[in-house]
């Protein structure tokens, strides 16, 4: 007799995910994650995200995408054209059978497609979460949005960067992953307040309010404006303080915060410099005088170039100094802590082979995070999905002939 697999949180939920991009896959990987049955519609030619960077070996190709693949674990997927009725019939049926949906297109198109709550609440009652760039009311209804948009009019670019240049985002999709977080955490509401309370319900998630309440400065920002009209202004150096900021070291970087202080002397202690203990360096306008900080890295520099990131890395710990390594991807991937505590598992995928992908962010000890199967393929579950759904097996060849599915 073989060991039954412990459940996941979720089990017995059924998600139908009309996401696309990186926000919704991204809310709906935490739910598959969590052991709900996470059904991925895709358009014809598929989530845009499949031609996302990077590729297995730098080839291209629609299952070949290292972001499609963390993003969509866990699901199966289906293509499904909505712009057709015969299409909408096929997703109603789906929903009849589904504790949720969850979008990620614009209220018009949500409309012309059909998936909006108006249209999907007669089919089965479901929660509906719907992702949307600026909301569902309002004169940016429809506005287009990107990464960079979220932090420009999210007021984190103006306090980003020098104050001698122009702003700065962060690198890389940041506001959408968050967005996605907490899309996800409102997805839980809504499963909860169904099973609890047997409400079915519209779920509005707004990206940019999303990530205005976010706490990457963002809302420490806004609030400091509204409770002291003090605006949040770029700093005029790259590094604050007497030392501090990213220093190279004989094997790379390591990022450094000594403005003054137990900080500093913890510091001053880690490099063991006797010309850094002058009470010269206590005082306060010593921390402001770009001659003193020059003064000090003519010090730090040669002691930090003689040495590696890990002997940095140790002797930090051991002065209880704020130091940090900047590790690479490759650092990341081979540290035995990280592998030791489950941060890779590894997938079987049809075309990518076996590969090594994230594993757990958390740990919940019985009903645990598993990872049941990796990103679907184009349509790899067309047909069994229609069967759970109700379809004859009659119509499927009709459905493929038409375009409806594929």
């Amino acid at each position: 007799m073989t060991e039954q697999a412990a459940p996941g949180a979720l089990d017995g939920v059924t998600v139908i995910d009309l996401t696309n991009w990186v926000a919704g896959p991204y809310a709906t990987k935490m739910l598959a994650d969590l052991g709900a049955r996470v059904i991925k519609v895709e358009r014809r030619g598929g989530d845009p995200a499949r031609n996302l960077e990077p590729f297995l070996q730098d080839e291209p190709g629609p299952d070949r995408s290292a972001t499609f693949q963390f993003l969509n674990t866990n699901k199966e997927g289906i293509v499904l054209d909505l712009a057709t009725d015969a299409g909408r019939a096929v997703l109603y049926r789906m929903t009849e059978r589904a504790d949720l949906v969850v979008t990620s297109s614009s209220p018009a198109v949500e409309e012309a497609l059909g998936i909006d709550y108006a249209s999907l609440q007669p089919h089965g009652d479901p929660a509906v979460v719907s992702l949307t760039n600026f909301g569902h009311t309002g004169p940016y209804r429809d506005y287009r949005l990107s990464e960079t948009v979220l932090y420009a009019m999210g007021g984190e670019m103006f306090g980003h960067g020098l104050a001698s240049r122009e702003p700065l985002k962060l690198g890389g999709t940041a506001a959408l992953l968050q967005s996605g977080s907490m899309a996800g955490l409102a997805a839980m509401g809504a499963i909860t307040a169904r099973e609890v309370h047997g409400i079915g319900q519209f779920v509005e998630v707004s990206l940019f309010e999303a990530q205005i309440a976010s706490m990457d400065r963002r809302s420490s920002a806004i609030l400091g404006y509204r409770f002291s009209g003090r605006i949040v202004q770029r700093p005029p150096g790259a590094s604050s303080g007497i030392a501090g900021g990213v220093y190279p070291v004989e094997d790379g970087y390591v990022e450094v915060t000594a403005s003054g202080g137990n900080y500093w002397n913890r510091f001053v202690e880690m490099i063991g410099a006797e010309e850094l203990r002058d009470p010269k360096w206590s005082q306060p306008e010593t921390a402001r005088n770009p001659a003193a900080k020059e003064e000090a890295d003519g010090v730090v520099y040669p002691w930090m170039l003689t040495h590696t990131r890990a002997e940095v890395w140790k002797a930090a710990r051991d002065a209880h100094a704020l130091v940090a390594p900047y590790f690479t991807g490759m650092d990341v991937f081979n540290d035995e802590t990280f592998r030791g505590r489950g941060l890779w598992v590894e997938i079987d995928h049809p075309v990518l082979g076996r590969q090594p992908v994230f594993g757990r962010p958390y740990v919940l000890e019985k009903t645990p995070w598993q990872l049941r199967r990796p990103a679907p393929t184009l349509g790899q579950d067309t047909e069994s999905v229609l069967a759970w759904a109700g379809l004859d097996a009659d119509a499927v060849p009709t459905l493929r002939s038409e375009g409806v599915v594929a």
